[in-house]
C-alpha cells in the first residue's frame, strides 16, 4: 500500500493494526474484555512496524523469520533494530514466535526480487532507491 497510497507509513502491519482497531472501536487490541489478538507477518518488523505493533496491544506476534535475508534479497531498508527486539516484545507481555514458514517467505521475497530485476516492480525504501 505504500506505493499505491504514496504514504511511507502504509506498511501492511500498520494498516492491519489500524483496521483492527477501527473495527473494534479502540486503540488497545489487548484491552480488558477483548480476545488476545495476534499479528502474523512475513518477517521480523521494520523499525516503524516494531513500534506500531508494540503499542497496538496485540498479545502475540508470529513472524516467518528474522535476519539479513529480507534486506539482502529485496533491497528494503528495514531500519536499525536491536538484536534484542523479540525480548523487548516479550518483556511487555507480547509473545513472539519465529521461523513459521520461513523458507516459503524467502521464496516470496526471491520472486519479488526477480520482478524487480525484470523491471516490473518499484522498490520502496527511505532513500528512494539511492545508496
Amino acid at each position: 500500500m505504500v506505493l499505491g497510497s504514496g504514504m511511507s507509513s502504509a506498511h501492511a502491519e500498520v494498516v492491519a493494526l489500524g483496521l483492527a482497531q477501527t473495527r473494534l472501536g479502540g486503540w488497545d487490541l489487548g484491552g480488558d474484555g477483548r480476545p488476545a489478538h495476534q499479528l502474523v507477518v512475513n518477517w521480523r518488523p521494520c523499525i516503524q512496524c516494531y513500534g506500531a505493533t508494540m503499542w497496538s496491544g496485540v498479545r502475540s506476534l508470529v513472524v516467518a523469520g528474522e535476519g539479513p535475508e529480507l534486506e539482502e534479497i529485496s533491497t528494503f531498508d528495514e531500519g536499525l533494530l536491536g538484536a534484542d527486539w523479540a525480548e523487548q516484545f516479550e518483556a511487555r507481555g507480547i509473545q513472539v514466535t519465529t521461523d513459521v514458514l520461513r523458507d516459503e517467505a524467502l521464496e516470496v521475497f526471491r520472486a519479488y526480487r526477480a520482478a524487480i530485476d525484470a523491471g516490473g516492480v518499484l522498490v520502496y525504501n527511505a532513500r528512494s532507491g539511492t545508496d
